[in-house]
């Protein structure tokens, strides 16, 4: 047996609500692209700010702003920066730097310029960095032993300082732990 056909009306619902539903959402399709996306002659491309922009946001939403561009005094080359140094506030700063800078390549470079540091800088708040590194080039010079009295030095004296537990770390010296033995 066949089933029963529906009527006029209801198949024109049947038919009709569906192309309707297509129609609306390509309204509002057509509404939210444009229509011509080819760009003007000197046109830029559009950006990711400009995208952001054109996008529809919720009521309980605050606008988006775009980040503002640094001032254009403030824009420096790398080379610039590299040939002027930038005053610092932390005066061993450009030592640590030069110190690294120096560790593969001369790592008496190295030794100088801590030496240096310390008679200029005494026990600065970054003295076991800069122990740090001079036990690195202390043992790419072979000198094995001092880098490991170092170690065991640093990590006395600083021994809460990231830098001594690297130093000690990499010389292979555990501490003993603080405080009452069992």
């Amino acid at each position: 047996m066949d089933a029963p056909r529906p009527s006029g009306a209801r198949r024109a619902l049947l038919i009709g609500l569906p192309v309707a539903a297509l129609a609306a959402l390509a309204a509002v399709a057509f509404l939210f692209v444009d229509r011509d996306e080819r760009p003007a002659p000197n046109a830029r491309p559009p950006s990711a700010e400009s995208r952001a922009a054109r996008q529809p946001q919720r009521r309980d939403e605050a606008p988006v702003v775009p980040p503002a561009p640094p001032p254009a005094a403030a824009t420096v080359s790398a080379a610039a920066q590299e040939s002027e140094p930038a005053p610092d506030t932390d005066p061993e700063a450009s030592i640590i730097d030069r110190m690294r800078a120096a560790l593969t390549s001369n790592p008496e470079e190295v030794l100088r310029l801590d030496d240096e540091a310390s008679r200029d800088l005494g026990d600065s708040p970054r003295a076991a960095e800069r122990g740090l590194l001079r036990v690195r080039a202390l043992v790419r010079l072979d000198r094995i032993g001092q880098a490991r009295s170092l170690a065991e030095d640093l990590i006395e004296r600083y021994p809460d300082d990231p830098s001594a537990k690297s130093a000690a770390a990499y010389m292979g010296i555990h501490p003993r732990p603080r405080g009452p033995s069992r």
